[in-house]
């Protein structure tokens, strides 16, 4: 089992940023201090959901400001940028990080920042497969030329710098529906999941329509020549921990319910209406009624474990049980969402590594025996 630790720089207060940043950081080389095995990070554009307008920024800066740890993309959004340049950026970080990164991949949710940069939403699938397909040929072609509906390459074009991952740095693919998980699996890419989006779509079903999806991945990865169970599968979870399991709760609700806030505010257009999207109609119209019915308050999301905030022996329960039926070879913990405070988010990541992960770590040996 690998265990992993998340940050989307969420910052409540915008006079914040410079030291949010600084907390970031100081939570980073924290994780690799106490044997965490990779670091997750996000963009997103004009809101304070998340303030990283790049990954591949932040990267570069994680990969010198740390040593062992893998630097994990959760996601890159490869429609906002062409994909030469994302294929070139994400190289340059593999070097600098001496072959430490994941590159997780995505098409993005958030209508606002498609309104912003000027770019139809409802292209965003095909987008992302165009640009996947021509940042993997940069990365293992000497030169590359391409025709495609959004993208040319007119001219054979080297890509440099290589990764030095070879033939290229892992790829992850994030994964909601059962098309994504098809075309996941088509492709032989590993597995993002992450509770807040299937939530937000299933309710308290998720875990078990993830199950159904996984059935689906497998079955493709076997018809297309892959072996699913030599491809990762991390789950990433708002997540908070503390000796007691009430004090946990009472610390992470008003987190939680902020980011979950934050989620639904920027899932409506810039007119302030909600919207539906070719492409996204059925995951928008499941999680406006999520929000209808009341499935985003903190008891209802702690009551069907897409947030977890407990003692560390509850904790391990319950990740152990996702772990059992899901499959999941990485958790990856996000302690300080919604501008959690520092103290609170470290003291988690300490009883994470100390109390939480020898008790998952000793069931799934015990499974394995």
């Amino acid at each position: 089992m690998k265990w992993g630790t998340f940050s989307l720089s969420q910052i409540p207060d915008l006079n914040l940023v410079p030291e949010t940043f600084s907390s970031d950081f100081d939570q980073f080389e924290l994780a690799e201090e106490l044997g965490f095995d990779t670091i997750w990070i996000a963009e997103h554009l004009f809101s304070s959901y998340g303030v990283v307008t790049s990954t591949q920024v932040l990267a570069a800066a994680l990969a010198k400001a740390t040593k062992k740890i893998k630097i994990g993309m959760a996601v890159v959004v490869m429609p906002f940028n062409h994909p030469l340049r994302t294929a070139s950026d994400f190289a340059l970080v593999d070097i600098l990080s001496e072959g430490r990164l994941l590159f997780g991949t995505g098409r993005a949710y958030q209508p606002h920042e498609f309104d912003g940069l000027g770019i139809p939403m409802e292209d965003s699938r095909a987008m992302y497969d165009e640009a996947l397909e021509l940042v993997v040929k940069a990365w293992t072609n000497e030169k590359i030329q391409h025709q495609g509906k959004f993208w040319n390459v007119p001219q054979p074009t080297e890509v440099l710098p290589k990764p030095l991952q070879k033939p290229h740095p892992p790829i992850y693919q994030a994964a909601i529906s059962p098309e994504s998980f098809a075309a996941a699996g088509r492709s032989g890419t590993a597995l993002q999941l992450a509770s807040p989006f299937s939530y937000r779509t299933y309710r308290e079903d998720w875990i078990d329509k993830i199950a159904e999806s996984i059935e689906i991945y497998e079955q493709t990865c076997v018809e297309h020549g892959h072996n699913p169970k030599e491809l990762e599968r991390m789950m990433l979870l708002p997540f908070f921990t503390h000796e007691n399991g009430e004090e946990a709760r009472r610390i992470a609700r008003e987190r939680i319910e902020w980011f979950y806030a934050k989620v639904t505010a920027n899932q409506k257009s810039v007119s302030g209406q909600p919207v539906e999207v070719k492409g996204y109609e059925f995951t928008m119209r499941e999680s406006l009624k999520t929000l209808k019915e009341g499935y985003l308050n903190f008891d209802r999301l702690y009551e069907h474990s897409a947030a977890i905030a407990d003692d560390p022996a509850v904790c391990a329960e319950k990740l152990n049980n996702l772990r059992e039926r899901l499959g999941i070879t990485e958790f990856v913990l996000w302690t300080n969402i919604g501008g959690m405070p520092a103290i609170d988010s470290m003291a988690a990541m300490r009883l994470i590594m100390a109390e939480i992960a020898p008790r998952v770590n000793k069931m799934e040996a015990m499974a394995r025996a």
